[in-house]
Formats: C-alpha cells, structure tokens, sequence
C-alpha cells in the first residue's frame, strides 16, 4: 500500500474528495497510489493538503531504495560463494591428474 493511500485514508478521504481539495487530478493520485512518487507542485499540494510533511509521504520511497541499494552486495555475495565452490571443485578434480599422471 503506497503512503498517500495510507495517509488519505487514515483522514477517511476518498480519491476524488482528496482531488477536489488539493486540486489534483484524480488519475495523478491514481498513479502516486500505484506507485508513481510525486514531484514539485504535486508534491508540494498533497503535503499542504493532507497537513503532513514531505517525509512522511516519501517515507516508502526512501526505504525501498534502500533496500534496493542492498541488492547488489547480496548478489555480489552468492557470486562470491558460486566462484569459490567452482575453484574447489577444480582443484578436486585435479587430484586424481597428481597422483595418476
């Protein structure tokens, strides 16, 4: 569930109250709802209207990229893990070449 929805109906406002007091469209709030995060003036509406700070609205946002800045070090971590199991499965397979030459 995106912020504004969560905020908009914590102040029990449907979409098109929520349009009709700040003066955005329904669809825009539509999209920020899905996922769309608001800029400049829209931004700046919804926070005066729903007497909230920005953070409070963006607070999702900030978190998922956080998250998605984790990703890559857990990626870089499994492929770690996959290069030193196959160096340890070709140093095995190597033995037999050692001892049976």
């Amino acid at each position: 569930m995106s912020q504004l929805k969560k905020i908009r109906e914590e102040k029990n406002l449907t979409q098109e109250e929520l349009a009709e007091q700040s003066g955005i469209s329904v669809r825009t709030i539509q999209r920020i709802e899905a996922g769309t995060e608001p800029k400049g003036y829209t931004l700046k509406t919804l926070v005066a209207t729903l007497d909230i700070s920005e953070k409070d609205l963006l607070i999702a946002d900030i978190l998922k990229q956080e998250i998605k800045a984790e990703e890559p070090i857990l990626i870089l971590e499994k492929e770690e893990i996959f290069n030193s199991t196959l160096i340890k499965m070709i140093n095995l397979s190597s033995l037999p070449f050692a001892w049976f030459p």
